[in-house]
């Protein structure tokens, strides 16, 4: 006896699953088309049997109700090919409505039975046009409720009880339908934007990309304040990513913390298992762990929605800050979000991993190509040198000096080879010190006077950066030396936000009247590659250069 009775809900259950999946497999048209032909002919069917007063329209109700039996019944067999949503279907629930007025004008007015049937008129254009199509029905059937209840209350009966009652039930119903037209509307643009997930944004820095996504994902829950934290399963390495319309505030976290540490923040801060909204002691304890993490302050919201994200390389989750929908909406839309995100940090490691691959061989065969052409030319170049040296002494200091630029472009393009056969071409270097010491060179280079200013403290950057930005300066002093016949050149660098700026002021004849006033084409290039800025300004006299380099998105 249980198996059956405590079967028969799982039963039921399935019943309604397939009645919902019916429904919504169904054209919307025909459904409409159904409906209409169903209220006719129950109204038949109710005139039938029980005949309405007056019995005066007796004759008029039964022809109009015959008309719109047939008219119900062609609709219902050929319905429209037009989209549910067309303008074009407003002409025949106007018609709807003027044929349920007419039956109740001439069934005794507000009494009428044939006023429970005007409310399909508001269903249907709710269907078609959500909340806009239940506020234009509505009008339409105010307008024949007081069409025909204004009479009937002058006609010496008062009915004004009926006519409020009828207008109030129609008014909560419009209000009923149009939540749900609004929230079905509403519905159909979060997915269509879900389903317009950027994908290009990967293709740039990790910090452009993650603002893309983070405003994308911002657009479809309704938040302006996203916060997204992940780690690498395999090492220390993790980060925060704080997004607040319009900033973002990306900052890695292993330099400051352990692994461990880390671990405990965000465990103790999200269940990866599952979305949810957090409760009030769960939003001070994500509040406590990302404290602990660098980004204190940042959750003054009570709604909070967390999400998580597990892959074959990262983890971690993503906090959404007062979303504009309801819970249950934004539960499941966080789900989605957090996991793609989570898939979109995987892909972005892919690529940068891939990238580095592509960028690790190239920069081996170009070692190669510079140890097995120019190294060894300049090394020849040394030797004859040399020996000029020893064969005309007239001239020796002057060979001597050439011969010892000659050794330290030697010297620099043998570091350059071993740097870029070593795997760890990412080694972080003291910027000040190289800057200074390149200068030194350009000065002995170029036999001017080169002076370098660094305005700051102590800062590291990888190599290959520091490398860029001593060839922007070798580009800006051969050009002002060479085109501008300068004597003494002004280096200068300080950071500002996350970029490095260089200024490079010389001496000479300024900017050539028959150019266009953009610098070098060499030098746009370069910078264009590092995503930074370049202004050019004249001096009285001279020339000086301003190049912004956004050094600490480039090290990301």
């Amino acid at each position: 006896m249980k198996g059956p009775i405590f079967a028969q809900p799982r039963w039921l259950w399935s019943q309604l699953e397939t009645a919902r999946s019916t429904l919504l497999a169904s054209d919307p048209n025909r459904l409409i088309s159904f409906g209409r032909f169903m209220t006719v002919a129950f109204a038949v069917l109710a005139i039938w049997l029980d005949p309405t007063q007056p019995y005066l329209y007796h004759t008029e109700v039964h022809y109009l109700l015959t008309f719109y039996l047939g008219y119900s019944a062609l609709m219902l067999l050929a319905p429209s090919r037009r989209r549910v949503d067309s303008p074009a279907h407003l002409f025949s629930h106007v018609f709807d409505t003027v044929i349920f007025g007419c039956l109740a004008l001439l069934t005794n007015e507000l009494t009428s039975p044939f006023f429970v049937f005007l409310p399909f008129t508001l269903m249907a254009m709710t269907m078609r046009w959500g909340l806009g199509g239940a506020i234009l029905g509505a009008f339409f059937l105010e307008l024949v409720l007081y069409a025909i209840g204004i009479p009937d209350i002058l006609d010496g009966e008062s009915e004004v009880n009926l006519l409020v009652v009828r207008s109030a039930f129609l008014l909560l119903a419009t209000l009923m339908l149009g939540y749900f037209g609004a929230y079905r509307e509403s519905s159909r643009q979060r997915l269509t934007r879900l389903a317009r997930w950027p994908l290009e944004p990967a293709l740039g820095s990790r910090r452009t990309w993650l603002k893309e996504l983070c405003l994308h994902a911002g657009s479809v829950i309704g938040s302006k304040h996203i916060i997204v934290v992940w780690h690498e399963h395999e090492t220390d390495q993790a980060f925060l990513a704080s997004w607040q319309t319009p900033d973002l505030d990306l900052r890695e976290l292993s330099a400051a913390l352990s692994s461990a540490e880390i671990d405990a923040a965000i465990s103790g801060a999200y269940d990866c298992a599952t979305a949810r909204v957090l409760r009030d002691g769960e939003v001070q304890a994500v509040a406590h762990a990302l404290t602990r993490l660098g980004l204190p302050e940042v959750l003054s919201s009570s709604f909070v929605v967390s999400a998580g994200f597990s892959g074959l390389r990262l983890g971690g989750a993503v906090l959404l800050l007062e979303p504009n929908c309801r819970w249950e909406e934004a539960v499941a839309l966080s789900e989605i979000i957090a996991t793609r995100i989570g898939a979109e940090l995987e892909r972005l490691d892919l690529i940068a991993r891939h990238s580095d691959d592509v960028r690790a061989a190239e920069r081996n065969r170009l070692a190669q190509d510079l140890h097995d052409s120019v190294l060894q030319d300049l090394t020849a170049t040394s030797l004859r040198l040399h020996a000029l040296g020893a064969v005309t002494p007239a001239d020796a200091e002057r060979l001597r000096e050439i011969e010892k630029l000659v050794l330290e472009q030697q010297r620099r393009i043998r570091r350059f080879v071993e740097d870029h056969r070593d795997t760890a071409v990412d080694t972080r270097v003291e910027v000040a010190e190289e800057l200074r010491a390149h200068a030194d060179e350009l000065s002995r280079m170029w036999e001017v006077a080169v002076r370098f200013d660094w305005r700051g403290g102590s800062m590291l950057l990888p190599r290959r950066l520091v490398y860029d930005l001593m060839q922007l300066l070798s580009e800006a002093t051969s050009n002002a030396v060479r085109h501008g016949a300068a004597s003494s050149v002004h280096l200068s660098a300080r950071m500002r936000g996350g970029a490095i700026e260089l200024t490079v002021v010389d001496d000479g004849s300024g900017l050539d009247p028959r150019c266009d006033g953009t610098g070098s084409v060499s030098l746009r290039a370069r910078m264009h590659h590092l995503g930074g800025a370049m202004s050019l300004s004249d001096q009285a006299p001279g020339l000086a250069v301003r190049l912004v380099v956004p050094v600490e998105e480039l090290a990301a």
